[in-house]
């Protein structure tokens, strides 16, 4: 398909378990496991980019950092604020709950600034592509964004309202399924910003039209963590017939994410068994063969500006 390309945006944290708890001490089976052994080798094979999101605790731990920094394939690494793992006021969270739009600017500047800055320190680059931790991207954060030299945000998720999980007014359900630049005060909307939003591929039930019951029914993302081969593969092709239909000049770019944790098991709470883990896998292998037999190239985040421009 000419013209259409496949970013898969993967958030890398410390292993977790049910509940999304994190195990103690912290443990990080998903970064040599989950992408040494698996995700890297599967995007080499199938001639694919990842994009690996990163969290500080992530960086911080030397054999997770030494096994990205040797990193064998293309690929990118980027950016991934849980702000419970950041300087001002570090520490481990149980569960990481917090929304980095909550925190007062100076101290979400603050940690932003902590992260990158380790980043540059454990990588000798500056990252250029970003995601809040739970999505959670909010009014200052562009701004700050800016200032830090990133060139990519990605915490937009289309469709979606975040309020049940404890953030009000975190709601992107009209926001741009393309990228886009998005206002800084408001990222779910477009407008100047030199910064480029790509938001998560997420695409309405087909049901959601109809009355309450459309409003109960969960929209479905270009994410390989429940489902079959076939449903993945119908998100994508649903979310490039829709962008060829609001724009036929424009590229395509499909943006598919999941956790890093999630391919092995008992790392996340939606594989608690290697069968369980192993079908994500499949899910995200039958992603990658779709798009090779399509001729969609990967992409890294940071290569969408280019090709957009």
């Amino acid at each position: 398909m000419d013209g259409v390309f496949l970013a898969v945006s993967i958030d890398c944290e410390c292993d977790k378990g049910p509940a999304w708890r994190s195990r103690r001490p912290l443990a990080f089976q998903g970064i040599a496991e989950g992408i040494g052994a698996h995700l890297q080798p599967l995007f080499r094979r199938r001639g694919a980019k990842a994009t690996y999101l990163l969290s500080p605790e992530v960086m911080r731990d030397a054999k997770s950092a030494e096994l990205l920094a040797r990193l064998d394939g293309d690929h990118e690494l980027g950016a991934h604020l849980h702000g419970e793992y950041a300087e001002p006021g570090a520490f481990e969270p149980d569960v990481t709950l917090a929304f980095q739009r909550d925190y007062p600017p100076d101290v979400e500047a603050a940690k932003m600034t902590y992260l990158t800055d380790l980043f540059a320190a454990t990588f000798g680059r500056r990252p250029t592509s970003f995601r809040a931790g739970r999505f959670g991207v909010g009014a200052a954060s562009i701004g700050i964004l800016e200032r830090l030299g990133y060139a990519v945000e990605s915490s937009v998720t289309p469709f979606m309202d975040w309020a049940s999980s404890g953030a009000p007014g975190l709601a992107f359900r009209a926001a741009p399924t393309q990228p886009y630049h998005p206002d800084a005060r408001d990222p779910g909307r477009p407008g100047s910003s030199p910064i480029l939003e790509v938001p998560v591929t997420i695409r309405p039930h087909r049901a959601q039209r109809l009355p309450l019951l459309g409003a109960l029914l969960e929209p479905r993302w270009l994410r390989p963590t429940r489902g079959t081969a076939r449903s993945i593969v119908d998100v994508a092709r649903d979310a490039i017939a829709s962008a060829r239909r609001a724009a036929p000049e424009r590229p395509v770019i499909l943006n598919a994410m999941f956790h890093n944790v999630e391919v092995v098991a008992g790392a996340s709470p939606y594989a608690a068994t290697d069968q369980a883990a192993r079908g994500i896998l499949g899910r995200l292998d039958a992603l990658l063969a779709f798009a090779e037999r399509e001729g969609i190239r990967g992409v890294g985040l940071s290569d969408v500006p280019g090709l957009v421009a």
